[in-house]
């Protein structure tokens, strides 16, 4: 039976399967390769609190086979159209995602909704793959900058709060998951109605949305209500973690908006001003002018309730003092001055530019009309979403800084050496 199509803007479309899985398309004609993803509305944030890391060790599992395919067929299968298969785990969702030359696009959904519906999920492959991800986790855990994040976001989370555990898990809790528990998450969040399926390229809606009632045709079964999620709140605080690495990392940040606010938009443009690339203000003010960082970045990151604007800087702990009074010294600058026209010009164009690079990638646009859903955020096309880039102002970049930085209320994490 054919399901309705709704047109979202020219080329894109929206359907819904009577299971509830929601399907996102963005046809283009002009490319030779489709990108087909499924994203379960499940993250790390939705781990039980005694087994962190089970959500990315669930996408482990899932290409050890299906209840059709072992792990050699399930990777022939992709080869045999010239394709490529991944997935990855987030914080609020969990997605598979495939690449194929056009003709290859219903061998991957086919793939995609074996591996997210269908996973065998063996006893012996839930052990073989447990000694993988510890070996994942150490190598984690060596590396200081990864450490230095996760340090971060225990700081600004709260110790303990799903937000702020590291997604691959801890030693113990990945030591402790059983095969039972992850058939009962795989039976909670695995759902059609708990999905998205977004796909771009060259691909006609129609022939998806039915393809797709085909592959995807699972019942939900029984309702069952995922527990609800532990609002984040923010937490300014200045914490030094003393570990023996060579340089100090430092992470400032404070409050940010969610992934559905409008202050978004107005905020990246202020961020790139700040700290995103070569023209930012403390990149030519600590490593230009000053050479005292390799890296030294600022980016916002959001979620669904909540989200932090964030710094980080790399520098030799002698340096470290110097380097964060260089920060809030630029904070400060962009509090007090207004932003000159030709410098949000500057950042709205090189955002803008981002942006219409990425659309060249059906990737990108299969990613970003999914993350849309996701996040209940408005479905834009990409001519709207230029539109209110450009309709940013010095004025409403003012307001969303006097809104998010809050110089009392930033939360400062050093990791390194005692200096």
């Amino acid at each position: 039976m054919s399901m309705p199509v709704r047109t979202l803007y020219p080329h894109a479309y929206e359907a819904r399967l009577e299971n509830g899985l929601r399907i996102l398309i963005e046809e283009a004609p002009q490319s030779r390769s489709v990108s087909v993803g499924v994203w379960v509305h499940a993250g790390s944030r939705d781990d039980p609190p005694a087994l962190h890391g089970l959500s990315h060790f669930i996408e482990h599992l899932t290409f050890k086979g299906t209840a059709t395919r072992d792990a050699r067929t399930l990777s022939h299968a992709i080869d045999a159209v010239g394709g490529t298969i991944n997935a990855a785990t987030a914080k609020e969702s969990t997605f598979y995602y495939a690449d194929v030359p056009s003709d290859g696009w219903e061998t991957a959904l086919d793939i995609l909704s074996d591996l997210t519906l269908r996973p065998a999920l063996a006893a012996t492959d839930v052990d073989l793959e447990r000694n993988v991800i510890l070996e994942e986790i150490r190598g984690h855990l060596d590396d200081p900058e990864q450490t230095a994040y996760d340090l971060f976001n225990e700081d600004v989370w709260g110790e303990g709060h799903p937000v702020a555990r590291s997604i691959v898990g801890s030693m113990e809790a990945i030591e402790s998951v059983r095969r039972e528990d992850v058939l009962a998450y795989h039976h909670q969040y695995y759902r059609p109605d708990n999905m998205v399926l977004a796909m771009s390229g060259r691909i006609c809606a129609r022939r998806v949305v039915d393809r797709a009632a085909e592959v995807f045709s699972r019942p939900n079964g029984a309702l069952l209500t995922a527990p609800k999620r532990i609002p984040s709140r923010f937490h300014p605080v200045h914490t030094h973690h003393e570990r023996p690495t060579g340089m100090m990392h430092i992470y400032m940040g404070g409050s940010g908006p969610t992934a559905s606010d409008d202050d978004r938009i107005p905020l990246e443009v202020v961020n790139s001003i700040l700290g995103d690339g070569t023209s930012s203000r403390l990149f030519n003010a600590i490593r230009e002018t000053r050479g005292l960082a390799y890296v030294i970045t600022s980016y916002v990151s959001s979620f669904s309730d909540g989200g932090v604007w964030m710094t980080y800087a790399g520098t030799a702990p002698q340096n470290a003092a110097t380097v964060i009074e260089l920060i809030q010294d630029e904070f400060r600058q962009l509090l007090r001055l207004p932003i000159p026209e030709a410098e949000l010009q500057l950042a709205k164009a090189k955002l803008r530019g981002h942006l219409i690079l990425a659309l060249e990638s059906n990737a990108h646009r299969a990613s970003r009309l999914a993350n849309a859903a996701i996040h209940d955020r408005e479905i834009l096309s990409p001519d709207e979403l230029l539109a209110r880039l450009d309709a940013v102002t010095c004025d409403s970049a003012q307001t969303v800084l006097n809104t998010y930085l809050c110089l009392d209320q930033l939360s400062i994490t050093t990791i390194g050496p005692s200096t």
